[in-house]
């Protein structure tokens, strides 16, 4: 299992932060995600022979669009 926190520095809303949480849930090889609360941050578990972080980060970036779309 690799961990990665992500930072989402520029979503200020709480709610949106954990709609993008929910939507991180569903990536295959995603084990656990966390907000860290105060930092802007994510913690992503997820397992490197199912999903690469690079992908993760993508799919963020994608998710964070369409919360605000």
């Amino acid at each position: 299992m690799t961990i990665i926190e992500v930072p989402l520095n520029h979503i200020a809303c709480t709610g949106c932060i954990r709609r993008i949480k929910r939507g991180i849930q569903t990536f295959n090889g995603v084990k656990k995600v966390n907000i860290l609360t105060g930092t802007g941050k994510v913690r992503i578990k997820f397992s490197e022979a199912e999903i690469k972080s690079e992908e993760i980060h993508q799919r963020i970036y994608q998710l964070a669009h369409k919360t605000f779309d």
